[in-house]
C-alpha cells in the first residue's frame, strides 16, 4: 500500500497569489510555445525588436512594481555563487569590448556587439527575476509546470516529425499576426530537399539542437520523479513524460538528442545508483518501442555509426578550432570582443558548432573559465543538499542535472545564438540555487515585514 500523498503546501505555486511566479510563469510558457526568434514586434526601435526582449521589459517593471523589495535576496541564506559567477563572466565580456574598443569600431562590430550585450543581458536580467520571485516551496510545483510545458512541445515536435505542420509557428502567426512579424518555420521533413540531407524539425525554436537542449534540461525533472515515485500514477505519468521528451529530441535526428541524456543519466547514477540500475532495462525497451512507434526511423538516424562520422556537421565540428586558432593565438586573455562574431556572414567569420570555442573566440581563455564555471556552479551548491539526503535532495539533483546536460550540450553547438537554450539554463540554474538552499534560503520581503508589522499593531488593543 502506498504512503499518502504529501500535504499541500500553502502559497506554494500554483496555489498561491503572489504575483512574480505567475508573471515568471508566462514568461516561460512563452518559451515553449512561441518562436520568439523569429517573432519580431512591427516596432522601428535601434535595437532588435524581438518579443522576449519586450517580454523582458515587463519583467523588470513587474519586478519593481511588485516586488522590487525581493532584493531581500541578497539576506538571504541562498548561496551568492551562481550570481557571482555570472557577474564575472559579465565583467570580463565587457573588459574585451573596452580594452579593443578601437579595433572593433574600425571594423564596424559595435552594434553587433551592442546587440549581443542586449541579448546577454536578457538572459542575466530572467535568472535573476527568477532567483528572487520563487520561494523553495514553488520549485516543486514549477518543476511540474515545466514538465508539462516541455510535454506539449514534444507532442507539437512528434506532430511537425509526421506532418510537417509546424503548429508553434503557425499558431503564433494566427495570434500575432496583427502586431508582429513571424518568419516561416524553417520544418523541412523531405530530407532530399533539407540542409545537410536530413529532416529539420525545430518546435518553437530555430534549430534542432535549441529544441533538443530545452527538452533534455527539464527531462531531470521527470527521471527523478519516476525514481521517487510514491504511487503508480506518479511513477507512470513522469515516466510517459520523460518518453515524450526523449522521442521529441530524437525526432530532430540530432547526435545530441542521444549523447547529452546519456550524460545526464549517468550523473545521477552517481547519486542513485541502485534506482537508476534497477530501471534501466525496462526503460530503455520501454524507449526504443515509444520511440519506434512515435517517431519511426529517429532512432536508426541518430544511432547509425557511419552517418554519424560522415555527416556534414561532423565533418565540420573537426575543423572548429584549427580555422579559428591564429585569432585566438593574437587574442588569447580577453579575445577579440564579446559579440563581435558575425555568424550571419560566413564568408568573413566560421560558424562553429561549440559554444566553449566561440567564448574562448570572443572572450578569451578568462572568459571561457568564468563560462564554464557560471554553469558549473548552481552544480557544485547542490553537492551539499543530495549529499546530506536532505528533504530538499531529489530537486537539487534534477535541477542540477539540467545544468550539466546544458554543460555537455554548449560544447556540441553554440548553444548562446538560440535564445531559448541559454534562457532555460539561467532558468534552471536559478531553480538549483533555490532547491540547493532549502527552506531556509527563504526570508520575508520588506514590503511584507511592512504588513506584518502593521496588522500586529493593530491587533494590539488600546490601553
Amino acid at each position: 500500500m502506498s504512503p499518502p500523498p504529501a500535504p499541500r503546501v500553502r502559497d506554494a505555486f500554483p496555489h498561491t497569489r503572489r504575483p512574480l511566479p505567475w508573471i515568471l510563469c508566462a514568461f516561460v510558457g512563452m518559451l515553449f510555445l512561441v518562436p520568439i526568434a523569429s517573432t519580431q514586434l512591427k516596432v522601428s526601435l535601434p535595437v532588435d525588436s524581438k518579443i522576449d526582449r519586450f517580454a523582458v521589459i515587463g519583467l523588470l517593471i513587474s519586478w519593481f512594481w511588485v516586488g522590487g523589495d525581493q532584493r531581500a535576496f541578497l539576506r538571504t541564506r541562498r548561496s551568492k555563487l551562481f550570481v557571482t559567477a555570472a557577474g564575472i563572466f559579465l565583467a570580463l565580456a565587457v573588459a574585451s569590448l573596452l580594452l579593443d574598443s578601437g579595433r572593433i569600431v574600425n571594423l564596424g562590430t559595435l552594434e553587433l556587439s551592442a546587440k549581443r550585450f542586449a541579448l546577454l543581458g536578457s538572459f542575466l536580467i530572467f535568472a535573476w527575476f527568477a532567483l528572487t520571485a520563487l520561494r523553495f516551496e514553488d520549485v516543486r510545483g514549477f518543476g511540474t509546470y515545466l514538465i508539462g510545458l516541455a510535454v506539449v512541445m514534444s507532442i507539437g515536435m512528434l506532430i511537425e516529425r509526421r506532418t510537417g505542420y509546424n503548429i508553434f509557428y503557425e499558431w503564433t502567426r494566427t495570434v500575432l499576426g496583427p502586431i508582429a512579424n513571424v518568419e516561416a518555420a524553417p520544418t523541412n521533413i523531405h530530407p532530399m530537399f533539407g540542409s545537410e540531407g536530413r529532416l529539420v524539425v525545430v518546435g518553437p525554436t530555430q534549430h534542432g539542437l535549441a529544441a533538443t537542449t530545452m527538452l533534455v534540461v527539464v527531462m531531470p525533472l521527470a527521471l527523478l520523479r519516476v525514481l521517487d515515485a510514491t504511487s503508480r500514477r506518479s511513477w507512470w505519468l513522469n515516466a510517459i513524460a520523460f518518453a515524450l521528451m526523449l522521442t521529441a529530441a530524437l525526432a530532430t535526428d540530432r547526435k545530441t538528442a542521444v549523447v547529452v541524456p546519456v550524460v545526464m543519466v549517468l550523473y545521477i547514477a552517481c547519486y542513485r545508483p541502485r534506482k537508476v540500475l534497477r530501471l534501466a532495462p525496462l526503460g530503455l525497451v520501454a524507449l526504443i518501442g515509444i520511440a519506434h512507434l512515435a517517431s519511426p526511423g529517429a532512432l536508426g538516424t541518430v544511432l547509425n555509426l557511419n552517418n554519424a562520422q560522415t555527416s556534414s556537421s561532423t565533418t565540420h565540428r573537426v575543423g572548429d578550432f584549427t580555422d579559428v586558432a591564429p585569432d585566438i593565438v593574437a587574442h588569447p586573455v580577453l579575445g577579440r570582443g564579446y559579440g563581435t562574431v558575425n555568424s550571419d556572414k560566413a564568408t568573413e567569420f566560421r560558424i562553429n558548432d561549440d559554444e566553449y570555442i566561440d567564448v574562448l573566440w570572443e572572450v578569451g581563455a578568462f572568459g571561457l573559465l568564468a563560462f564554464m564555471w557560471m554553469i558549473l556552479a548552481p552544480v557544485v551548491l547542490a553537492r551539499g543538499a543530495i549529499r546530506a539526503r536532505a528533504p530538499n535532495a531529489s530537486l537539487a539533483l534534477a535541477t542540477s542535472a539540467g545544468c550539466v546536460a546544458f554543460f555537455v550540450a554548449c560544447a556540441l553547438f553554440d548553444a548562446l545564438a538560440f535564445p531559448q537554450a541559454p534562457y532555460m539554463f539561467f532558468l534552471i540554474a536559478a531553480l538549483t540555487t533555490i532547491a540547493a538552499a532549502g527552506p531556509e534560503g527563504n526570508v520575508v520581503p520588506a514590503r511584507e515585514l511592512v504588513r506584518q508589522l502593521a496588522g500586529r499593531r493593530r491587533a494590539v488593543p488600546a490601553t
